[in-house]
């Protein structure tokens, strides 16, 4: 149940999200695939893997009870990959009732399934988050 093109597998994701549909968020992820989980939603940003845990991963995101927003950036395509960068907006309700948001910049490495449908391969959430960006070192003038 992937998405006829990379643009739109963040898109088809946010709208599992919106209708809290567990299965239908964790189909818009390849068997194999990796996920960056987010500490303010899972409890730790370890790296999920698999269908079991792409599946406990969309769960923790369900139970927010969430509306998602999200924008493509950009997408570049090669053969069955294509490499993404996304930014989202999840606003919910935590365990205990109390509103929750978190939003960030994403890059993604979706891949082409053998029926042409995209899915996501590789997922960081936050991957490209402007604190990830290393700043110049001051240049220096040898002379």
């Amino acid at each position: 149940m992937g998405a006829p093109s990379p643009e739109l597998v963040d898109l088809w994701l946010a709208r599992a999200f919106n209708t809290q549909d567990i299965e239908a968020a964790a189909a818009m992820y390849h068997p194999e695939a990796s996920v960056v989980r987010l500490e303010q939603v899972h409890g730790s940003d370890i790296v999920a893997r698999g269908a079991d845990g792409i599946r406990e991963t969309m769960a923790g995101y369900i139970g927010l009870k969430p509306h998602m927003d999200v924008v493509v950036h950009h997408t570049t395509v090669s053969g069955d990959f294509a490499l993404c960068r996304s930014q989202w907006r999840i606003a919910g309700s935590d365990k205990n009732g109390k509103p929750i948001e978190v939003h960030h910049h994403g890059m993604e490495v979706m891949r082409r399934l053998p029926n042409g449908e995209w899915v996501f391969f590789i997922d960081h959430p936050w991957g490209a988050d402007a604190s990830w960006a290393i700043d110049r070192p001051p240049h220096t003038d040898g002379g």
